[in-house]
Formats: C-alpha cells, structure tokens, sequence
C-alpha cells in the first residue's frame, strides 16, 4: 500500500481499532518517542472556481488533530478529524510501524483497507440513494 494511501485510510480507520493495534505495537516494547504533537489544527477546506483558471476559494476549515512520532527510529505521521489526540498518535504509531515494516505491519495494512472498504461501502449507499431519488412536479 503507499504510504500516502496508507496515512489517508489510518485519518478514517475506526477509532477503537486503531487504538488497540497501536497498543499492541507499543507492547512489544520498541522504543516510542512523539516528536510532534498531539495538536489540534484547522485547514482550509479549498474549492476550484469554475472557469476561472487556477482560482480556488475557501468553504470554511475543518479541524484536525495531527501527531509525529518515531518507533524504533523511524518516523510515522497521523491525522484525525477533529479533536482526537489518541486517535492521531494511534495513527503515527500505526504509520511508523508500517515504514519500519515492523511485526505488525500487516495487520495495519489489513486496518487500512477495512477503512477504505467501509468508505466505499458509504459512497455506494450514497450514489444508489441519489439514483433513487426523483423529484415530482405539483
């Protein structure tokens, strides 16, 4: 998996499961240090401007809780949505755990495809609502 794919799945990898495999790297008693965070920030949510060349405009900004750590000597980067300091130095333990190709790298890899699959799962509930939808003239 590449790792940009990889820290997007762990940003929506549910909560409790990514804790839980973050602990369960930790237990293994590598060596952790945070280097960065937690923090809480907020980005700008950008939108192109139709027909105006590279023009975008901001729709607001969405909050972020964002986390650096090193395991073992290498780095690993996690976001969360909103305010979720547990979730995003989860996510950088399960992202250096990864990049280090540690004991549990699999199984993070298998965490970020549940997560991109249950995102797939919600789009395709999505789109056969909007097909389903019709609207009638009075």
């Amino acid at each position: 998996m590449r790792p940009e794919l990889r820290f997007e799945a762990l940003c929506e990898a549910d909560a409790a499961a990514l804790e839980r495999l973050a602990d369960e790297i930790l237990a293994t008693a590598v060596p952790v240090s945070v280097t960065s965070g937690p923090e809480s920030v907020s980005a700008p949510v950008r939108v192109p401007v139709p027909g105006a060349g590279d023009t975008t405009v901001v729709l607001g900004h969405a909050a972020l809780t964002r986390c650096t750590v090193e395991l073992a000597g290498v780095r690993g980067d996690g976001v969360r949505a909103g305010y979720d300091p547990a979730g995003a130095v989860a996510a950088a333990i399960c992202d250096a755990e990864c990049e280090r190709r540690g004991p549990h790298a699999l199984r993070v890899e298998e965490l970020c495809r549940a997560a991109l699959d249950a995102r797939a799962d919600r789009g395709r509930a999505r789109a056969e609502l909007v097909a389903t939808t019709r609207l009638e003239q009075s």
